[in-house]
C-alpha cells in the first residue's frame, strides 16, 4: 500500500477576521505589541511602506514611538537614484519633517536615529530637535556626516525626558557644548568624532550632568588642553579615546579622572598625568598607551606612574597594551616601589614575543591572587606600516637594552610566584606562533601553575582553538 507523503507546507490559518486580504496573514495575526516591537528595527521610510500592506497596519507609521531616519536607505530606496546629494537630501528633509508632523502628538518618542548630511547653514535639524522636546524623546541618536560644527540648542538641553545622547560625526568637527547646566536626567552620553577646544567648557558641562553614568568620547581630539579634568559624581563608565587622532592631543595632557562612582575605566593614548583623586570604587580598568618610556624622560615616567599605581592598585580586572607595561616595569623595577595588586583576580596583557617571558613574571609577581590569565603576543612584522602600533611594540626592547630579535635564551625564575602557587585557574595565550621564548613561557606555566585547570592557545595561524588541560 503506497504511503503518500505529508506536505512540509505550513497550513494556513485565519484570524478569524473575516477580512480576505488578512487571511493567512500571519504577521497580521500577531499581537499588537509584537508587531510594534518588530516595526522597532526597521527604517521609518520601510514602516511608512509597511503601513500600506495591512489594513491594522496603517496608523502604525503615524504612532510608532521608534524613527530611525537614515539619509542612505531613502536614497537606495529612491526610483531616481541619479539624483545629485543635495537633491536627494532636499526630498530626505521633506520625508523627515512629513513624519514628524504627521505622527500622533499624543505618543512621545522612544528613540530617535537620525542620519544626515548637513550642509553649511541648514538650520532644519535645529527646527527637528525642537519637534523631539516636544514630544519628550527619550534616546537621541545623531549621526551627521559634516565637519561644520554643531551647536546643541536650548530645547535639548533643558529637555527633561532625554535618557541617551549619541553625537556622531563623520569627521572631526566642532561640537559647541553649553555654558548653562542642563540635561537633568541624562544617563548615557556618546561623542564620537567631536573637537573640543576648550577643556574647562568640557569639564563644566560634564560636571552639570548631574546624573550622568556613562560617557564615552570615542576617537576625539583635544586641541591644546593642557588639563583634562573630568568630575561627575554619579559616572560610573568613563572611556576616553583619543588613539587615532594625528594631533595626538593627550601626549601634553594631565587627564584627571574625579568620580567616586566610577566603576571601569577605559583610555586609549598617552597623557602626561593620569590620577584617579577620590575614586575609590573602580573596579574594571583598560589602558592602551600608543608611546612607550623612551618618549618620556626617566622622571615623567616615574610622575606618570605613580599617580596612576595609586589609584588603580584595588582593581580586580586590568588590561594593559604593551607600551604600558614598559611603564610598568621600570617603576616596579625601583627598590623603593612596593606596588602590589591584592585584589586583582582577571589580567589581560598585550606583550611583545621579545619580552613575553620578563613582562609577564614581573607582573605575576605583583598579583598574589590573580585567578585569569590571558596574554595576546604581538610582533613587529603585524603591524606593517603602521607606526603608531610600532612604536607601542618596540619600546620594551628599548627599557631593557634588548635587541630586536628573539632571544636564543629564556631565564626563569626558580622562585615560587604566589597567585601561580594558590589562585591562577585559567590561561589564555592568543596569536601564538611558537618560537622559541613563547614556548618556554608555556613550558614555565604549565610547570609551575599548581592550580591551574585549563589553558587555551590560539595559534595565530590556525582557525582553531587548541586546548592543553593539566589536572
Amino acid at each position: 500500500m503506497a504511503v503518500t507523503p505529508r506536505s512540509c507546507k505550513i497550513p494556513r490559518t485565519s484570524n478569524g477576521g473575516g477580512d480576505d486580504e488578512d487571511d493567512g496573514d500571519r504577521l497580521s495575526s500577531l499581537p499588537e505589541h509584537i508587531i510594534r516591537h518588530i516595526f522597532s528595527f526597521l527604517d521609518t521610510i520601510n514602516v511608512v511602506r509597511a503601513s500600506s500592506v495591512s489594513r491594522k497596519w496603517r496608523y502604525f507609521s503615524v504612532s510608532v514611538p521608534h524613527l530611525n531616519l537614515n539619509i542612505f536607505t531613502f536614497w537606495l530606496l529612491l526610483l531616481n537614484k541619479k539624483d545629485s546629494m543635495q537633491v536627494t537630501n532636499e526630498k530626505f528633509k521633506d520625508f523627515v519633517n512629513w513624519v514628524l508632523m504627521s505622527q500622533d502628538w499624543s505618543v512621545d518618542i522612544q528613540n530617535f536615529s537620525l542620519y544626515y548630511w548637513k550642509i553649511r547653514d541648514d538650520n532644519i535639524i535645529y527646527r527637528w530637535m525642537n519637534v523631539l522636546a516636544r514630544r519628550n524623546v527619550q534616546q537621541l541618536y545623531l549621526r551627521l556626516f559634516s565637519d561644520t560644527p554643531l551647536e546643541l540648542p536650548l530645547c535639548i538641553i533643558n529637555c527633561e525626558s532625554l535618557v541617551d545622547l549619541k553625537i556622531c560625526f563623520d569627521q572631526y568637527s566642532v561640537l559647541k557644548l553649553p555654558e548653562s547646566p542642563g540635561f537633568t536626567r541624562l544617563k548615557f552620553l556618546y561623542l564620537s568624532m567631536v573637537e573640543f577646544m576648550d577643556s574647562m567648557l568640557l569639564g563644566n558641562f560634564v560636571s552639570s550632568c548631574p546624573v550622568l553614568e556613562n560617557l564615552t568620547m570615542d576617537d576625539c581630539t583635544f586641541h591644546d588642553f593642557k588639563i583634562l579634568d573630568i568630575a561627575a559624581p554619579r559616572l560610573k563608565n568613563l572611556i576616553i579615546d583619543s588613539l587615532t587622532s594625528a594631533d595626538e592631543d593627550l601626549f601634553n595632557c594631565e587627564v584627571i579622572v574625579a568620580c567616586p562612582s566610577l566603576v571601569s575605566f577605559k583610555l586609549l593614548g598617552t597623557p602626561s598625568g593620569l590620577s584617579f583623586p577620590g575614586t575609590n570604587g573602580l573596579q574594571n580598568v583598560f589602558i592602551f598607551f600608543n608611546h612607550g618610556p623612551e618618549h618620556r624622560t626617566v622622571e615623567e615616567g616615574h610622575h606618570l606612574m605613580d599617580s596612576i599605581l595609586r589609584g588603580i592598585c584595588n582593581i580586580k580586572v586590568l588590561k594593559l597594551s604593551a607600551a604600558f607595561l614598559g611603564f610598568l616595569l621600570l617603576a616596579v623595577a625601583k627598590p623603593e616601589c612596593s606596588a602590589a595588586f591584592y585584589n586583582l583576580k582577571s589580567l589581560t596583557l598585550l606583550v611583545s614575543v621579545d619580552e613575553s617571558d620578563q613582562s609577564t613574571i614581573q607582573f605575576l609577581n605583583h598579583s598574589p591572587n590573580l585567578e585569569a590569565l590571558s596574554i595576546i603576543f604581538t610582533r613587529l612584522e603585524d603591524w606593517g606600516d603602521n607606526d603608531v602600533a610600532l612604536s607601542a611594540t618596540r619600546h620594551t626592547l628599548v627599557i631593557c637594552g634588548k635587541s630586536n630579535h628573539v632571544t636564543d635564551s629564556c631565564k626563569m625564575p626558580n622562585d615560587d610566584i604566589s597567585c601561580m602557587t594558590y589562585h591562577l585557574k585559567k590561561v589564555e595565550l592568543i596569536d601564538v606562533a611558537c618560537n622559541k621564548n613563547e614556548l618556554e613561557l608555556v613550558k614555565f606555566l604549565l610547570k609551575n601553575g599548581h592550580v591551574l585547570q585549563k589553558m587555551s592557545i590560539r595559534g595565530k595561524y590556525l582557525n582553531y582553538p587548541t586546548r592543553l588541560s593539566q589536572k
